[in-house]
């Protein structure tokens, strides 16, 4: 049996032992694995792939990067002679998926198992307090502790700590009720040591230890653990009223108004993070003597924005700065890159407009930050 383990880091265990540990000190191959892992029930693109891994970088063939870290895998899977992992990823045209109907265990998705029996309230104390025992075993740590500052692992490790706080407040509950107070104690503590502090865990740290000396309630408990509980389901509430629907799906495209607010957001967070983000003007006109009729025109700027918003990520910006203007602001790592985002979306709009004898010409600037 292979064991696939992604709380703390992404290791692959046979028979209890370490195997493919070579492959996995290449960060980008841990990536690729561990987000088809992750995402093991859809197929995901090349392009979702390539943005993950070279985000804001230009490749002739970013197929050919990918198919080499696919390679790389299956060369050592196959030397190993770790047949359980042997089409453990398919490739499909433009996109590559996890085989699900593999052999493996994957403890973050026995974890959530495990954990969505035991906190069924339909489920007896007995069935409940063995699968929150074997749900906080499987915990480690964070979810791929080394790349936990990565946009697509931190919304799936709050996820998954909250879970757990959730199991361990539970199972706690259940050994205070048979008054084993030392063993709640030391699970209590423990799981404050991986998840971090909580008030939750706190609060019931502080029942264990008080309820361990005399039989009584505990003034302000049942107070913080109420408040506790109902401030996550606020903050998700919240977060569900803000967020937009397919909001990671392309740029976001505004007016000029707005962007400028965007602008002024962005200089502040480039002040925390050191990074660079970059500012495109595109114009648009017409050679020689040709000039578009005004509807004709508007077609072609409008037809531009919708191209550029597919082309561009998210996490970029465009607005219609004047009637033959575009702005485009956009974080990359280097003046080459940003040029080869410019001109990727220059080409793709003009191979869509093949024909039409439109000039387009740009400049682009590194954005300052607010201590610039």
């Amino acid at each position: 049996m292979v064991n696939i383990k992604l709380f703390d880091s992404l290791e692959f265990e046979k028979d209890g032992k370490p195997v493919l540990e070579g492959l996995l000190n290449t960060r980008k191959t841990k990536q690729f694995l561990a987000y088809l892992i992750l995402n093991k029930d859809r197929s995901v693109t090349q392009k979702e792939l390539f943005e993950l891994l070279w985000s804001g970088q230009e490749y002739a063939n970013p197929g050919t990067a990918l198919r080499t870290l696919l390679y790389r895998y299956r060369t050592l899977v196959t030397e190993k002679g770790i047949k359980e992992l042997e089409d453990s990823i398919f490739s499909k045209r433009n996109a590559y998926q996890w085989n699900n109907e593999l052999d493996v265990s994957i403890d973050i998705f026995d974890f959530e198992a495990y954990s969505a029996v035991g906190t069924n309230e339909l489920t007896s104390d007995e069935k409940k307090e063995e699968c929150l025992k074997a749900a906080i075993e499987l915990y480690r740590g964070p979810l791929l502790k080394d790349s936990s500052s990565d946009h697509w692992v931190v919304k799936r490790a709050v996820k998954l700590n909250d879970i757990f706080i959730t199991d361990v407040y539970q199972y706690a509950e259940l050994l205070i009720n048979r008054s084993e107070y030392e063993l709640a104690e030391s699970i209590v503590t423990k799981a404050i040591e991986l998840a971090g502090d909580n008030d939750l865990l706190n609060a019931e740290l502080k029942k264990i230890k008080i309820k361990g000396k005399e039989e009584g309630k505990i003034d302000g408990y049942e107070e913080l653990v109420s408040q506790a509980i109902e401030m996550d389901k606020e903050i998700d509430s919240i977060q569900k009223n803000m967020e937009a629907e397919n909001l990671m799906a392309s740029a976001l495209v505004c007016n000029f108004e707005t962007f400028k607010e965007v602008y002024h957001m962005q200089r502040r967070l480039l002040a925390r993070t050191g990074e660079t983000m970059y500012l495109a003007v595109m114009t648009f006109g017409y050679s020689g003597e040709n000039k578009a009729e005004t509807l004709k025109h508007e077609n072609l700027m409008s037809l531009f924005v919708d191209t550029a918003k597919k082309s561009l990520r998210c996490g970029d910006s465009l607005c219609r700065y004047s009637g033959n203007k575009i702005a485009i602001m956009f974080p990359t790592g280097s003046f080459d890159d940003a040029k080869k985002i410019v001109e990727r979306v220059r080409r793709v709009y003009l191979a869509k407009i093949s024909g039409e004898k439109m000039i387009i010409t740009y400049r682009i600037r590194p954005l300052k930050n607010v201590n610039e």
